[in-house]
């Protein structure tokens, strides 16, 4: 069912390379999979699972001791994973791809410095800028009550999301004239992490809250939010943080949507129900649908990963990406997360009682899809926002 849809890459390379060491612990995963979810953490054989892999630095420049991938062919890791288990996929996507992002936008030399550690470098937090952070000689001074650190069980560092402001909070604009964002990044041991994440979807993912009480971010310990001039030059960075950084939650979704499909494939062929002569999955009337919602799945991939790799064409032959792929960015956070929402919906509504118990895998993926469509970077406006720019294109087609 899913030979065409995966689209296997070449043996040999360093795609296919990861995709296999993801397979490997896939069975480990999933057999885990229920008992991380009731613990709301990863278990220590994941982790450690993940860790023998060298998966953490697949997205790290090679340079930096890393496997290098291609933004387009990290995602499709994260895709794989999601197919053993949304949770793990999700922390372990929120880790990775962050501190990939991070070691672009810190200094040369520092950036060796953190990968040359005895401990793995590995950066989770609430990026995005929330509180003030008080500007004094060489650096931040902290302090603030953040959310959301997904993977932060398994991380060593984590960041925290603010803007630079004088010793009142006051905002300290910029040359443009607009505050400025920053990422001030800890070493775990100094952030009080509550260890709170309690939820019935995604519930292995350790998205804790956390408190970062007046602590010192060195300035080379500091990012840019938004745009800043990254030291390196590999793809993910020419492609811009602002571009690359939601990417990664379209295909945990991909991912959800596909393992549910396959899970529901294999009730319909032995659930029966009153009046369909035979197993629902002999039933025109869920062969249909199941067509239809099998094509939805595919065209949704297709489109995200064409979108992705075309951008990394266009700032690899020396161009910046553009406002229309900038835009079919946002267009597709939303509209995935609609489309998978509504394949998990249906194979929830079809298997019946199969999905309604606490122990049940398509019970799980139910219920991560759920939460998954919840975040912030997935919200319906950026549908709006996508069309704004949209619009404007197929109206002079048209003129």
């Amino acid at each position: 069912m899913t030979e065409m849809l995966t689209r296997e890459p070449d043996t040999g390379t360093r795609l296919s390379d990861y995709l296999q060491r993801v397979r490997a612990i896939t069975p480990l995963i999933r057999a885990e999979a229920e008992g991380m979810e009731r613990a709301q953490t990863l278990s220590d054989a994941v982790r450690d699972a993940l860790t023998e892999q060298d998966l953490h630095r697949m997205l790290v420049p090679t340079e930096l001791g890393g496997g290098g991938l291609l933004p387009s062919e990290g995602l499709r890791v994260y895709e794989e994973m999601a197919k053993a288990d949304a949770s793990t996929a999700w922390a372990f996507m929120a880790t990775s791809w962050s501190t990939a992002e991070v070691l672009g936008y810190i200094k040369p030399e520092v950036a060796k410095d953190l990968m040359s550690r005895d401990e793995d470098f590995r950066v989770a937090g609430q990026l995005l800028p929330r509180y003030p952070a008080t500007q004094v000689e060489g650096g931040l001074i902290v302090e603030g009550n953040f959310n959301f650190a997904s993977g932060s069980d398994h991380a060593t560092w984590i960041g925290a999301g603010v803007f630079v402001a004088d010793e009142d909070g006051n905002a300290i604009l910029g040359e443009d004239g607009q505050p400025q964002p920053r990422v001030a990044m800890f070493p775990k041991s100094e952030v009080d992490l509550k260890q709170n994440w309690d939820v019935w979807g995604l519930g292995a993912t350790g998205s804790h809250d956390y408190r970062v009480d007046k602590k010192f971010a060195p300035d080379e310990h500091t990012i840019v939010t938004f745009g800043g001039t990254p030291y390196r030059s590999e793809t993910i960075y020419k492609l811009s943080n602002e571009f690359v950084g939601p990417l990664p939650h379209v295909p945990v979704v991909l991912g959800i949507a596909t393992r549910a499909l396959e899970l529901l494939a294999a009730v319909a062929v032995k659930k029966f129900r009153p009046n369909y002569g035979g197993p629902i999955g002999e039933a025109d009337i869920f062969k249909i649908e199941f067509a239809r919602m099998e094509a939805l799945l595919h065209a949704v991939r297709l489109a995200f990963y064409d979108l992705v790799e075309s951008a990394e064409a266009t700032v690899e032959e020396g161009h910046t990406r553009t406002a229309e792929q900038m835009a079919r960015m946002r267009q597709q956070l939303a509209w995935s997360h609609e489309a998978m929402d509504s394949i998990v919906g249906f194979a929830h509504r079809w298997s019946g009682s199969q999905s309604i118990s606490r122990t049940s895998t398509l019970g799980r993926y139910v219920r991560d899809m759920q939460v998954a469509t919840q975040h912030l970077l997935v919200d319906p406006k950026f549908l709006a926002d996508a069309a704004t720019d949209l619009l404007p294109i197929y109206a002079a087609a048209g003129a």
